[in-house]
């Protein structure tokens, strides 16, 4: 009897404490008539300025993998200067080979000069490149550690069924693969395209100082491979954005696979298993295909065009060598920095696929 009175109470409380808090606000507190009008109007007409207000401010931020490097803009910062400074003494190695070959011709010629200059170019660089390499190293793997740790906080604040809507694959994907995706990018990509903008501009600025004329002739080689880039470009952030669907599924269907296979031998289900990762990974092959397709399709234009400059200074250079407006010095380091503009174009090329990878992660 006590029991069954217990529980009738509690249902009976249970039942006065819904009707209470599912009762209007204006019953629970006691308020006039006029400041419950006031305050619906003020309320309606907020609501009414949210809902005409402009979509942008309601959209949500588009993702950005430069966002996520704020935090750590310090350390950049720090691992950019090494490599500028370390570029910017590359910059000068061909004016010392310039300097030496002119004074050589001119019966000036000092090896401990020589000697001096590139030992002490030697020096810095490694120093500088040594450093470079510690912070790059560092700043990579803690912005995965920081990456990766907020990621798991993340997703154990969130619901079984968001979990589930949102697949644990494609989450473990997220822990896994874009997480290295974003690190790579640290470790090489802001690093090597910053240096290859670095040297390129400063190789321009240089051509130009030792001949206009000539510099001119073979810059104008750097729009063709820049409308060359963006094109590829274009495609190639398409495809990666594609590779990553392509692995969240892999992961499903392995995973599926692994804790499912009692049930997949009860059933005698081993063969439309084995199809359906076949079809991933064949999707998975030829996504691959695509994009090495579209490398090959971008490096040998670049090769191409970088010829016919190296072409056009053998031609022009030798040239203005002959009648004497151009030291057999500077048409050497003209060669030197031709060469210095070509390769970071090239690295620019390779490291497209790291930050078309990684912007798709």
């Amino acid at each position: 009897f006590l029991s069954i009175k217990q529980t009738i109470l509690v249902m009976f409380c249970t039942k006065m404490h819904v009707e209470f808090i599912s009762r209007p606000y204006i019953h629970k507190i006691p308020v006039k008539k006029q400041q419950v009008t006031l305050l619906h109007s003020s309320h309606t007409k907020l609501t009414n300025k949210n809902n005409h207000s402009s979509p942008d401010a309601t959209r949500p931020a588009k993702p950005n993998i430069f966002n996520i490097l704020k935090p750590y803009k310090g350390m950049i910062s720090v691992l950019l200067l090494f490599a500028l400074l370390s570029n910017s003494i590359n910059l000068v190695i061909p004016k010392i080979i310039s300097h030496g070959i002119d004074s050589y011709t001119q019966a000036d010629f000092s090896y401990s000069r020589i000697v001096l200059q590139f030992m002490s170019a030697s020096l810095l660089i490694l120093i500088f490149a040594f450093l470079q390499s510690i912070f790059q190293t560092y700043a990579s793997e803690r912005v995965a550690r920081d990456l990766r740790s907020q990621l798991s906080e993340k997703i154990s604040r969130q619901s079984y069924s968001f979990i589930q809507q949102v697949n644990p694959s494609k989450l473990l994907t997220n822990l896994t693969s874009d997480a290295d995706s974003v690190k790579m990018f640290v470790s090489m990509a802001i690093v090597a395209v910053a240096s290859s903008l670095f040297i390129i501009i400063g190789a321009s600025a240089l051509l130009i100082s030792i001949d206009w004329k000539l510099a001119l002739a073979v810059l104008a080689v750097l729009p063709i491979i820049s409308i060359a880039f963006m094109l590829v470009f274009k495609r190639l952030k398409m495809y990666f954005k594609r590779s990553r669907e392509i692995v969240d599924w892999l992961n499903r269907i392995i995973n599926e696979s692994i804790t499912g296979a009692m049930l997949v031998r009860v059933l005698n289900a081993q063969m439309p298993e084995y199809n359906k990762f076949l079809e991933a990974n064949t999707q998975a092959r030829d996504n691959g295909m695509a994009i090495l397709r579209l490398f090959a399709t971008l490096m040998p234009v670049v090769t191409f065009v970088g010829n016919m400059a190296s072409l056009t200074i053998l031609a022009l250079g030798g040239h203005f060598v002959i009648n004497g407006s151009m030291s057999l010095g500077d048409f050497t380091a003209f060669s030197s920095y031709l060469s210095l503009l070509i390769f970071p174009i090239m690295i620019i090329g390779f490291m497209s696929n790291f930050i078309a990878q990684s912007s798709a992660s």
